[in-house]
């Protein structure tokens, strides 16, 4: 059978409070916050550290495909699939894919996933979606639009721990939001209220009612309706309009009071959070998601649900969180003011020479004593060897040896706290840290390695790894 086999999600440290944005404008404002990507996220970014809390416990050869799904991928023209594929440490023959332009481009990678496991065309597939979508600012969606990722592994046969029942989908042609290729940064609408009765809703209700008179499903047989939508409102309406109870639980949170809406990523961080909310096995899940069109995608949990070990998902990143009480950091980083550019270097061919050490860390492992080190040299520290290595992924866990906090180094944002971090493995490797109030960072605290943007120098993204105060949940 084919199904999800272990799911992942990812929420940014940084939140800011509707209260901040309506005090900034001077503007009715709504209760809860919206969570913000750092100045050194972006969707791509946001998408690997979903899939690497997704694929956890998982040994990397066994990946055999990664979908990359954003309408708010960093390049208009580049695969960003291959990039998060190499950070896993995926084998070579792994299957790449993007999915894009269509906000519903998350579930049709999910559906491509599981019609690929099913077939027997691939199996330990990562499909991954994230988003950083910008608003007009004095709008509704200014306050409705968060930024996140969600990732599902999709396979066959040993493992599942929701096994797919089938989908049913509808198309709509209707102008509900957009962006234009060229012209639009950010979102554009015509008129939100036509195109949420006349197009989100009677869309929606008609899509899940399809699905479930197709499964031979009831509203009463669903254990749990994870369905998305653009505001509180209309996630409300379409509970009542199917027969789902939301006050018994049956109704998946949107995460709109704490997240806001994240748009491709939701249905696969909405359906992560599901699965790590209380399912038990045979509960039936219905997962549906709109976006001119919906596809409605039906799951039975297995027992495998209840031996997985547990993941780091939705409820441990609301549990790290810092307040972003600045409307203009927010929209610094949203790219909607000018800040002069930093004009940094780079050298595409000597990332692709260092491509190893760079995306997915490797570092070299003296086959003598022991010893890791990195970056990559030919003789060992430690017992002078010379040319007998062994490349290893890194530890993605340590402990700080030093650090220093530069406010002379241009940056987009001041300090910049640098450290020498000592990891699990033994390795010493020395990085820039990120989601981290600097008063409190110290000498020997952990620390956690994660996937960021360095900066952009001669007009392409630079990616390496950062390291942060480690988070606690799912390890």
């Amino acid at each position: 059978m084919a199904g999800i086999k272990s799911f992942g999600a990812y929420v940014p440290w940084l939140r800011l409070s509707r209260e901040v944005i309506a005090k900034g404008w001077g503007i009715p404002g709504a209760p809860g916050t919206v969570a913000v990507a750092n100045f050194d996220e972006d969707s791509v970014t946001m998408a690997v550290e979903a899939a690497l809390n997704c694929v956890e416990g998982f040994d990397p050869a066994s990946i055999g495909g990664v979908l990359f799904a954003s309408t708010t991928a960093p390049y208009a023209e580049k695969s960003l699939a291959s990039l998060v594929a190499t950070v896993l440490d995926a084998p070579e023959n792994a299957h790449t894919a993007d999915f894009a332009v269509s906000l519903r481009a998350s579930t049709s990678a999910l559906l491509t996933a599981l019609d690929a496991a099913a077939c027997g065309r691939a199996d330990n597939i990562v499909v991954t979606a994230g988003e950083t979508r910008v608003a007009e600012p004095i709008t509704p969606w200014e306050q409705t639009l968060g930024d996140g990722a969600g990732a599902l592994l999709v396979g066959e046969g040993e493992g599942v721990i929701a096994e797919y029942l089938g989908f049913h989908s509808l198309k709509d042609e209707i102008m509900f939001t957009w962006r234009r290729a060229e012209e639009d940064h950010m979102l554009r609408e015509f008129n939100a209220r036509m195109a949420q009765s006349m197009g989100y809703e009677k869309v929606m209700v008609r899509a899940i009612k399809g699905a479930m008179k197709e499964l031979g499903l009831s509203p009463e047989s669903v254990a749990r309706a994870v369905f998305t939508a653009p505001d509180f409102r209309s996630h409300g309406r379409i509970a009542a309009k199917c027969g789902f109870n939301p006050t018994a639980g049956q109704v998946q949170d949107a995460l709109f009071a704490f997240v806001g809406g994240t748009g491709t990523a939701q249905p696969l961080m909405m359906m992560a959070h599901a699965l790590e909310s209380g399912l038990k096995e045979g509960d039936v899940v219905l997962l549906a998601h709109y976006a001119d069109g919906a596809d409605v995608l039906a799951f039975k949990v297995t027992g495998a649900l209840a031996q997985l070990p547990p993941r780091r998902a939705v409820n441990s990143c609301l549990a790290a969180q810092h307040p972003l009480d600045s409307l203009a950091r927010f929209m610094r980083y949203r790219g909607l003011t000018v800040i002069p550019t930093l004009d940094d270097f780079g050298s595409p061919v000597q990332t692709w020479r260092d491509n190893s050490q760079v995306y997915p860390l490797h570092g070299a492992k003296c086959n003598k004593c022991g010893f890791v080190r990195f970056p990559i040299d030919r003789v060992c520290g430690r017992c002078r060897a010379r040319d007998d290595n062994t490349e290893v992924r890194l530890a993605r866990r340590g402990r700080v040896f030093t650090f220093i906090h530069d406010n002379l180094y241009p940056a987009v944002e001041l300090p910049t706290t640098l450290a020498v971090v000592d990891l699990e493995d033994g390795a010493r490797i020395f990085l820039q840290m990120t989601d981290r109030v600097p008063d409190e960072v110290e000498v020997d605290m952990e620390v956690e390695l994660t996937f960021r943007l360095i900066h952009k120098g001669d007009e392409w993204n630079h990616y390496f790894w950062k390291c942060r105060p480690a988070r606690r949940g799912g390890e």
